[in-house]
């Protein structure tokens, strides 16, 4: 595993948490008494797989990425694939709304049939020894009857308030963001 590292136009790959440091300690913006080395090992040492900011000070941070790619290089071309492929985690059924319309009216379409849909919501988990809550990323993805996008989102919705294991805290994504996805499958008659 190599550490992508980044701070504005400063970039690297480098193979350990020793070589991150050396790295920061090159760019003049950065004065190192201001990196936390405790919260950076703790992220390199754990099985996050989510890059990793560090505060520099109230405006700046630089992001440390793990990646199994074997050059800067490559790690370039990866991002470059993924960010003109922003193709989401569910699969695309044989009838897709045109991109050329807007989200508002992909979402008010109506055709009765299955539907896959999914969402990443902010679930609100107790702490392990504050007892305070902690807001988790939690993907939610179904298979559903429905009218629209809209209407997927709100059964999801309403399905998730109502399960006891899901804290009334928790926040949903907006039904126009990127966290929200669907695909009509068939038609039902």
């Amino acid at each position: 595993m190599n550490l992508y590292v980044r701070f504005f136009d400063y970039e690297a790959l480098v193979p350990d948490e020793a070589s991150v440091l050396d790295f920061l300690s090159t760019i003049p913006q950065i004065r190192m008494e201001c990196v936390s080395e405790k919260k950076l090992h703790k992220f390199i040492e754990g099985d996050s797989r989510y890059p990793f900011k560090g505060k520099i000070d109230d405006r700046n941070y630089y992001l440390v990425i793990k990646t199994e790619a074997p050059t800067l290089e490559a790690f370039q071309e990866n991002q470059q694939v993924i960010n003109q492929h922003p193709v989401g985690s569910l699969k695309k059924g044989p009838v897709e709304m045109p991109r050329t319309e807007s989200r508002e009216k992909q979402l008010c379409v109506e055709h009765y049939g299955w539907y896959e849909a999914g969402l990443v919501f902010k679930r609100a988990m107790p702490g392990d020894e504050t007892r305070k809550f902690q807001y988790v990323d939690t993907p939610f993805r179904v298979r559903l009857k429905a009218y629209s996008g809209q209407d997927c989102y709100n059964r999801i919705v309403d399905h998730l308030r109502s399960r006891p294991e899901v804290d009334p805290r928790s926040q949903f994504p907006s039904v126009k963001g990127k966290n929200f996805e669907f695909y009509f499958l068939e038609e039902c008659n």
